[in-house]
């Protein structure tokens, strides 16, 4: 019980951390450490619960906006999704969990900023609307890769100390 308390409490103030660290733009480290977390946190509620309250937390530090109902609700798909496809730890299993949750995350909160923030709402401003954030998921994938290969290292490398000790 002890052992549950220090791993959630670890991931609840790496969360934070990842969250509160970065711009408001870049999100990368903190979908990085859900996809970790998933693995860690057996219950996908009590993740879910986690990632909302770093979120709250998050929009009353840099503000909150009406789109951000759609962050929240990505961050539901996300947590269902990761822990239906979730198998083993692995390098290969969280890369390709980065790109579920990167394509997830884009296209909910994108569809969320179109809602709240377009000035008509055609078909044609909604697909400008997601070639304009393009960059953005393409950024937010690659830094996400970065951040679990980072993560998946510090992993290997106290697994590693564990086994000498």
């Amino acid at each position: 019980m002890v052992r549950i308390n220090y791993i959630n409490i670890s991931f609840l103030g790496l969360l934070l951390i990842s969250k509160l660290s970065i711009s408001f733009m870049n999100m990368s480290p903190f979908i990085a450490t859900i996809i970790i977390g998933a693995y860690f946190i057996t219950n996908k509620y009590y993740l879910f619960m986690m990632i909302c309250l770093t979120q709250f937390i998050s929009d009353i530090y840099f503000g909150m906006h009406f789109s951000n109902i759609f962050v929240y609700l990505s961050y539901f798909c996300i947590t269902l999704v990761l822990y239906f496809t979730m198998k083993y730890i692995n390098l290969i299993n969280s890369l390709v969990n980065a790109i579920y949750v990167n394509i997830i995350f884009f296209s909910i909160s994108n569809f969320g900023h179109f809602v709240f923030y377009s000035e008509s709402y055609t078909l044609t401003s909604l697909i400008d609307s997601y070639k304009m954030g393009l960059s953005f998921g393409i950024n937010l994938l690659y830094s996400t890769f970065v951040f679990i290969l980072i993560y998946h290292t510090l992993l290997a490398v106290s697994k590693r100390q564990l086994v000498k000790n």
